[in-house]
């Protein structure tokens, strides 16, 4: 097992540490985190099962039914499945800009992934129980957990001068941002799931795309900024 002082081009890191390439211990995270996140991706389909039957079986309107009744569990897949895909990029982005990895951001992995894995159980819980306020407060907060264990994980990279390129500090206040604004999103948006939890879904489906583009416009302008400092 390779360990060493990491050449840390800010704060230098404490403990031990692995760079790029240093099989197996840098793969074996990344690995790791792909396992955890494929496991979790086809647990949320596993809840997926038609009821049993009402009236004539053989009969099409008792499947139509069915899958009516099977609507609430689909709209929770479908919403886990596009928020999972979207935390996995961002993993993936994250990784591909590590230079090295210490035991820290290893600890700190390990618990997003753990927050990760337990996302198939809030889907279920309201995915059954949708007119149940207290399972969109479970859902929102787990997904809020996971947003801000990314921005942790950000935030320890930058300071521990793990990544290959560091970061300017309006570059770092513009990625942590970019990294929190949907753990905001969906701890303001709870509220709303007293109302009704599928309501707090749609008002994702608004507040995301136009705070992400707000966020998106901005860091271009900052990387612009950094590009040009004269201009």
């Amino acid at each position: 097992m390779s360990a060493e002082p990491a050449p840390a081009p800010g704060a230098p890191t404490s403990g031990r540490y692995w760079r790029r390439g240093e099989e197996p211990e840098f793969g074996r995270v990344v690995f790791f985190s792909d396992a955890v996140y494929a496991i979790a991706l086809t647990l949320l389909a596993l809840d997926l099962r038609v009821g049993e039957l009402t009236g004539d079986p053989d009969t099409p309107a008792s499947m139509l039914r069915a899958l009516d009744d099977l609507v609430p569990q689909l709209v929770a897949f479908a919403v886990a499945f596009a928020l999972l895909a979207s935390y996995w990029l961002a993993h993936h982005s994250f990784v591909a800009r590590l230079d090295a990895i210490d035991g820290r951001l290893m600890t700190t992995n390990l618990t997003y992934l753990a927050f990760v894995a337990l996302l198939p159980f809030p889907t279920s819980l309201i995915g059954e129980h949708e007119a149940n306020p207290i399972s969109g407060v479970v859902f929102a907060a787990t997904l809020a957990v996971i947003s801000m264990l990314e921005a942790v994980m950000l935030q320890h990279a930058h300071r521990a001068g793990l990544l290959r390129r560091r970061l300017t500090d309006r570059e770092f206040r513009s990625e942590r941002a970019a990294a929190l604004q949907p753990a905001v999103m969906f701890l303001a948006t709870i509220p709303l799931a007293f109302i009704s939890p599928t309501v707090m879904l749609v008002s994702w489906l608004v507040v995301g795309p136009l705070a992400g583009r707000w966020l998106g416009q901005r860091a271009r302008r900052i990387a612009a900024a950094e590009a040009d400092p004269e201009g």
